[in-house]
C-alpha cells in the first residue's frame, strides 16, 4: 500500500472536488421528501435553552417541519452538497400518533393483532406476516458497514429475519396459560421453533489468501491470514477477528473477542485503566510465542491462547486478542488484549451448502440453538465468505409478560440468553395498546330467563330479554310465555308491552310497545319507550287508513326512521301493529359488534317456541380490525329440566369452548377483547368488547444507544440556501455545511479565523452547536470535503448519539467511526 504524504492545512481538499449545483440538492431533496407522509399535527419546537446535540432534530423542527435553514457554500464542493442531502433527507421524529413508551434502538411490529383464542392449538398473526426480516431501516444495530481485510474493501448488509420456518404457532400474542400457570396474554415463542435468524451478506464476498502456519502461501494451508486481526461490525457491536482458520478446504474456524477496553502490554508491565467506573490494575506476568498470562487487581489468569477468555471473579472476562513474541536478546515480548471481552467462535464445515455443522461457542460455552451457517467458496488458493448467519432456536416454550423482555424470559427458565446473537438486541413485550371498552353479556335472570347486554347508537346500556324457557325442553323469545315477547323479525305481530329491536345504520335500538289510541280518537297518538335512554317517544297516528296493513307511524331514532304497519284494524284501542319489511333483525352493538340470532319463530312467543336458539357474535366491519378477523362467537340456548334455561354449546371459530381456566375460563379474540365463560346453574358468558381493536406492542430492540423508531420524516420545504443569501444569521436556525474555507456563514460562526483550517485535524470532523440570537445554528465540518460528508453521514445514520454542545468524529466509515464529546 502506498503512503499517502501529509498535505499543508493551507491546501483544502475539496478543491479538488467538482462543484454540484445547490438547485440539484434541492430537487434530491425534494424528491425524497415527496416520499414521506404529509405531517400535520407534530408540535415539536425548536429548543434554543439548552445547547445539546441530544436534542437533535427537535431544535431545528417546528410542526412537523423543518424550521430554519441548510447552508452551503458557493464555492464548496461536492462533497458539502452530499452531505447536505444526507442530513435533510434523514431528518425525522417520532410519530406522535405511536407512543411506546422505549427509548433507544427500537423497531415496533406495527399492525400485529392478537391470535383468536379459537383453538387448543393457537394460530394467528406472527412477526414473519407483517415482514420477513428488519434491516438498517428499521433498526441502527442493522446499519450497513464495510469490512477491510488485507487493505481491500468488502461492503456488507445486516439483516434479522424472522421465524425462516413460518410456523403459525410461534412469535405471536396470544392469551394462554404458562409453566408457572398464570393464565395472561403473552407474546409466545415454542420450544424447537425459529426465533430468528441474523444474517450478513458481504458484496462481493470477502476473500482472505490461504497461508501455512509460516506465512508461506499453501493449498494445504490452515491460516486466512486476511482475515486475521481485522475488525467487523456485528449487530451494533465491534469484534476483532483473532483467529482464522481453514480446519480443512471448504471448513472455516473464526474467534471474534470484542470489549469495551482494548490495549497492549509488554512483559512484566502494568497499566492502570478505568472500565465501567471501576479502577483496574493489569499486568502481563507472562508471554511466549504461544501463551499470555495476565494479573487484574492482583487477580492471576491462566495461560491463554490467542482467543482464550478467562472470568474474573467479578464475572468480567479478559481476553487475548495478539501475542507478539520476538524470541531473541532485545525482541518484543507483548500481548493485546480486552477487558470485558466476549469471546464467539464461529465455525461451519462446508461454506458450500446452507446447512449448518456446529453450534455457535461464547467464552468456550456451546450455546445449544444457536446454528451457525457460513457460506462461500474455496478454491484452494483464495477462501471467500458469502454470507454468515446465526440460526437461533428456542429450547424451551417462552411466554413473555407484559413489560417483559425476551432475553429475560429465557433466563428465568434457566436457559441461556446468549442465544440471542451478540446480546445486543432483544424482544419486548408492551402488552396492548389501550381503547375504551364495554361488555356484551348473556346473563341469566333467575332460572327460567336470559338477559343480552349491548349498547345502543346512543351508547346506552340495554338489557334486552332475550329468552325464556317456557318448559324443560323449549324456549321462547321474550320476559315469558305468554306475554311482553322479543320481535326480532319484521312483519310479525307486536302486541302492547312486547319489545322490538330497531337496526340502522349499523347502530341498534331496544323499544318497547307502550300503547295506541284508536283512530278514531281525538288526535289519536302511539307510544313506544327507548330502554337504552328510559325516554318515551310519542307519534301522531296516521288516520289516512284504519285498515290492517296501514301505515301507522314512522319512528325517528339514530338518524334513521322505521315504518310501522298495522297488524290489525286501528279501530280498537292498542291494537296490533308490526315492523315493515320482511326477514330477521339483527343486534349492533355501538362499538360494532354484531349479534346474530338463530331459529327466530315467524310469530311471537304467545303462538312459538324452539327447542334451541343461537347468539352469535361478530365483528361487523372489516374496518374494525386489520388482516386477521376476529373468529365468531357461538352460544347455543335451549332448556334443560326444571324448566331452566341452559347454554347446549359454546364454540369459538367453530370449536367447542376452546377457552383456558376452570369454572370461569378465558380467551381473546383479534379484536383484543377478552371472553369469560362461567359455568354454573345456567351459565354466563361476557365480551369485553373495544371500542377500536387492541394491539400488541411488540418491539425488537437495540441494548446499545439509539433511536426512538416509529419514526416520520421531517418535510423541508424551501430549507436550502447559499451563504451568500444569509444575511442575518440570527433571523433563523442554520444548519451550516463545510468549513470557513468554503462557507462565510461557518467562518462567521468560528470567529473568522485567519487560517481558514483552524481548529480541524486531517482524519478527523466535528459538529458543534452555537447559540444563535434567539435560535440555533449547527456546524458540521471536517478538515476536508470527505471530513464534511462523513460527519454528514454520522448525522444522518448515528444522530441518537450525540450529546454534548460538541463532537469529535474520528474514522473513515460512518459505521465504525468514533465519536468523542468536546469538553472545554
Amino acid at each position: 500500500m502506498k503512503k499517502r504524504g501529509r498535505k499543508s492545512k493551507k491546501v483544502i481538499l475539496e478543491n479538488e472536488e467538482p462543484i454540484i449545483s445547490l438547485g440539484i440538492i434541492i430537487i434530491l431533496i425534494g424528491m425524497v421528501f415527496l416520499l414521506e407522509p404529509l405531517i400535520s399535527e407534530i408540535n415539536t419546537a425548536a429548543v434554543t435553552t439548552s445547547l445539546d446535540l441530544s436534542n437533535y432534530p427537535t431544535m431545528f423542527v417546528s410542526g412537523g417541519t423543518f424550521d430554519g435553514y441548510l447552508v452551503a457554500g458557493r464555492n464548496s464542493k461536492v462533497m458539502d452538497s452530499l452531505a447536505m442531502t444526507d442530513i435533510a433527507s434523514s431528518m425525522k421524529i417520532p410519530d406522535p400518533t405511536k407512543k411506546s413508551g422505549l427509548t433507544g434502538d427500537v423497531w415496533q411490529a406495527s399492525k400485529l393483532e392478537m391470535a383468536n383464542s379459537d383453538s387448543s392449538t393457537i394460530q394467528g398473526e406472527n412477526l414473519k406476516d407483517l415482514t420477513n426480516y428488519i434491516g438498517k431501516d428499521d433498526l441502527m444495530l442493522l446499519a450497513n458497514g464495510v469490512y477491510r481485510p488485507g487493505g481491500s474493501t468488502y461492503p456488507y448488509v445486516q439483516y434479522l429475519y424472522f421465524d425462516v420456518d413460518n410456523t403459525g404457532t410461534n412469535e405471536l400474542v396470544k392469551y394462554a396459560e404458562d409453566d408457572e400457570g398464570k393464565k395472561d396474554v403473552f407474546f409466545y415463542i415454542g420450544s424447537g421453533d425459529n426465533i430468528g435468524q441474523y444474517k450478513l451478506e458481504f458484496g462481493p464476498s470477502a476473500q482472505s489468501d490461504i497461508y501455512d502456519s509460516s506465512g508461506s502461501a499453501s493449498t494445504t494451508g490452515t491460516v486466512l491470514k486476511d482475515f486475521k486481526n481485522t475488525k467487523i461490525n456485528l449487530l451494533g457491536q465491534e469484534f476483532n477477528i483473532v483467529l482464522a482458520n481453514r480446519p480443512k478446504q471448504g471448513s472455516v474456524k473464526l474467534i471474534l473477542m470484542g470489549g469495551a477496553l482494548s490495549s497492549s502490554l509488554e512483559e512484566r508491565n502494568t497499566k492502570k485503566y478505568q472500565f465501567q467506573g471501576k479502577k483496574y490494575d493489569v499486568g502481563l506476568d507472562f508471554v511466549d510465542s504461544t501463551y499470555a498470562k495476565f494479573s487484574v487487581n492482583g487477580e492471576s489468569t491462566d495461560k491463554m491462547q490467542v482467543g482464550d477468555t478467562y472470568k474474573l471473579e467479578n464475572g468480567l472476562e479478559i481476553g487475548v486478542s495478539e501475542i507478539l513474541y520476538q524470541d531473541y536478546s532485545g525482541g518484543i515480548h507483548s500481548a493485546n488484549f480486552f477487558l470485558g471481552a466476549d469471546n464467539i467462535m464461529l465455525r461451519d464445515d462446508d461454506v458450500t451448502d446452507s446447512e449448518f455443522d456446529n453450534e455457535l461457542k461464547v467464552n468456550g460455552e456451546t450455546i445449544s440453538g444457536a446454528e451457525v451457517i457460513i457460506t462461500g467458496a474455496d478454491d484452494g488458493t483464495a477462501f471467500s465468505i458469502s454470507t454468515l448467519a446465526i440460526n437461533m432456536v428456542a429450547e424451551d416454550d417462552y411466554f413473555v409478560g407484559a413489560n417483559q423482555k425476551f432475553s429475560q424470559v429465557i433466563n428465568d427458565t434457566g436457559d441461556n440468553p446468549k442465544i440471542l446473537f451478540t446480546n445486543n438486541w432483544d424482544i419486548e413485550f408492551k402488552g396492548l395498546t389501550k381503547s375504551k371498552s364495554h361488555q356484551i353479556r348473556l346473563d341469566p335472570s333467575g332460572s327460567r330467563k336470559y338477559r343480552l347486554t349491548f349498547y345502543d347508537g346512543d351508547g346506552k346500556k340495554v338489557s334486552l330479554p332475550l329468552y325464556y324457557a317456557v318448559d324443560d325442553s323449549t324456549i321462547t323469545f321474550g320476559e315469558g310465555a305468554n306475554e311482553n315477547c322479543l320481535i326480532l323479525k319484521k312483519g310479525i305481530s307486536i302486541h302492547k308491552d312486547d319489545y322490538f329491536v330497531l337496526t340502522g345504520n349499523d347502530q341498534s335500538y331496544l323499544l318497547q310497545y307502550k300503547g295506541a289510541d284508536r283512530s278514531t280518537a281525538n288526535n289519536p297518538q302511539i307510544k313506544f319507550k327507548n330502554l337504552g335512554n328510559k325516554k318515551t317517544l310519542t307519534y301522531s297516528i296516521d288516520t289516512s287508513s284504519s285498515s290492517a296493513g296501514s301505515s301507522v307511524t314512522n319512528i325517528k331514532v339514530g338518524g334513521d326512521s322505521f315504518q310501522i304497519l298495522s297488524d290489525q284494524v286501528k279501530t280498537t284501542d292498542d291494537f296490533l301493529i308490526k315492523l315493515a319489511g320482511s326477514g330477521d333483525v339483527d343486534v349492533r352493538d355501538e362499538y360494532g359488534a354484531k349479534i346474530e340470532f338463530g331459529s327466530i319463530p315467524s310469530s311471537n312467543c304467545r303462538n312459538a317456541s324452539v327447542s334451541s336458539s343461537s347468539v352469535t357474535i361478530t365483528t361487523a366491519d372489516s374496518g374494525d380490525y386489520g388482516d386477521q378477523a376476529p373468529s365468531a362467537i357461538v352460544l347455543t340456548v335451549g332448556a334443560t329440566t326444571g324448566s331452566k334455561v341452559t347454554i347446549d354449546s359454546f364454540t369459538v371459530g367453530g370449536n367447542s369452548n376452546p377457552l383456558i381456566g376452570g369454572t370461569t375460563v378465558y380467551g381473546y379474540t383479534s379484536m383484543g377483547g377478552k371472553m369469560s365463560y362461567t359455568s354454573g346453574s345456567p351459565d354466563s358468558f361476557a365480551y369485553d368488547y373495544p371500542k377500536k381493536q387492541r394491539l400488541p406492542l411488540v418491539y425488537v430492540t437495540g441494548n446499545g444507544t439509539g433511536t426512538v423508531k416509529n419514526l416520520i420524516g421531517v418535510k423541508v420545504v424551501d430549507g436550502t440556501r447559499f451563504d451568500d443569501e444569509i444575511t442575518d444569521l440570527t433571523a433563523q436556525n442554520l444548519i451550516v455545511i463545510g468549513g470557513a474555507c468554503t462557507n462565510t456563514i461557518a467562518a462567521k460562526l468560528l470567529g473568522n479565523p485567519v487560517n481558514c483550517t483552524e481548529g480541524f485535524t486531517p482524519g478527523k470532523a466535528k459538529i458543534k452547536l452555537f447559540k444563535n440570537g434567539d435560535k440555533v445554528a449547527m456546524l458540521v465540518a471536517g478538515y476536508d470535503g470527505a471530513g464534511t460528508r462523513l460527519a454528514g453521514k454520522v448525522i444522518a445514520n448515528r444522530w441518537t448519539e450525540l450529546a454534548g454542545k460538541e463532537v469529535e468524529i474520528k474514522g473513515s466509515h460512518y459505521n465504525n467511526v468514533v465519536i468523542t464529546p468536546v469538553t472545554k
